[in-house]
């Protein structure tokens, strides 16, 4: 008898947590507000060779009764992008909807960049209870070039000293790319090149320009190899990041910089290249 009383006595608690339980998620998750915001602040960088390309941007609401029009506009944009409607409507039932930023007369090498913000009325829209709003969402474009064969260069890395390893080590006939009708150019893969197989190698290119013969590299950083990234700051560390030109050979001098954050100076590579 006892025994029945207290197996009755377990589910009466259990009803009771079950209830209380199901109060309380009809709190927490039932929205509002509508919290309209945009789905990411900085999505990747689009890159196109086209000279004009439309970009969707996702906003999203958390109530999704009825149909509602959030107001969008764009700022911190150059001259050739527009937004195809300040205004971006959510049919009945949708959570998603989409504003349109339209790139036009976009020149090849060129990345552009415009910021799309909510109206004050958006804003105030905000459950911070549901989640995060993000009022603002910032669209880069980067108009590739044409890339076209351009021959091949030589490449002997001295930096491997720093590894142990024998310097230079050497690296003949590595293809070499030109965006077309620029001076801008691309070493693809050079660090598989130089070491191949290595596990730590950064299967990408090394960009460069080349005027009038003297070669020289975007400030920031490059590909990496043996865990270290090539970082070329020659405004800040101009007595370690330069470039000495000497006909066809090129003297690379830079520093490494590990997925610590740590800094090296002492990176050099140097490039032979005769041009296409």
């Amino acid at each position: 008898m006892k025994l029945g009383k207290y197996i009755l006595g377990l589910a009466v608690v259990a009803a009771s947590l079950t209830s209380c339980d199901q109060d309380n998620i009809g709190a927490i998750y039932e929205p509002t507000v509508a919290n309209i915001s945009f789905m990411t602040a900085e999505p990747s960088t689009v890159v196109t060779k086209a000279s004009s390309i439309e970009i969707p941007v996702a906003l999203s609401r958390a109530i999704k009764n009825g149909s509602y029009t959030a107001n969008v506009t764009l700022t911190d944009a150059p001259a050739n992008v527009s937004l195809k409607s300040n205004q971006v409507t959510f049919a009945d039932g949708e959570g998603i909807a989409y504003a349109t930023v339209v790139f036009n007369e976009m020149e090849p090498g060129e990345t552009y960049t415009a910021k799309v913000s909510l109206s004050e009325a958006d804003v105030k829209t905000a459950n911070t209870e549901f989640g995060e709003q993000l009022a603002t969402s910032t669209v880069s474009v980067m108009c590739d070039f044409n890339w076209i064969d351009a021959g091949t260069c030589d490449l002997y890395d001295f930096t491997c000293a720093m590894f142990g390893l024998p310097a230079p080590t050497e690296a003949k006939g590595v293809k070499v790319i030109q965006g077309e009708r620029s001076n801008v150019y691309r070493i693809l893969d050079p660090m598989e090149a130089l070491f191949p197989g290595d596990p730590d190698n950064d299967h990408d290119y090394l960009e460069f320009t080349l005027t009038d013969g003297k070669m020289s590299f975007t400030e920031g950083f490059h590909v990496s190899y043996w865990g270290y990234y090539i970082y070329y700051v020659p405004s800040q560390y101009g007595s370690y990041c330069f470039v000495t030109d000497d006909g066809n050979t090129h003297d690379f001098n830079f520093m490494l910089n590990d997925k610590d954050g740590g800094l090296y100076s002492g990176g050099r590579m140097v490039i032979v290249y005769p041009g296409n």
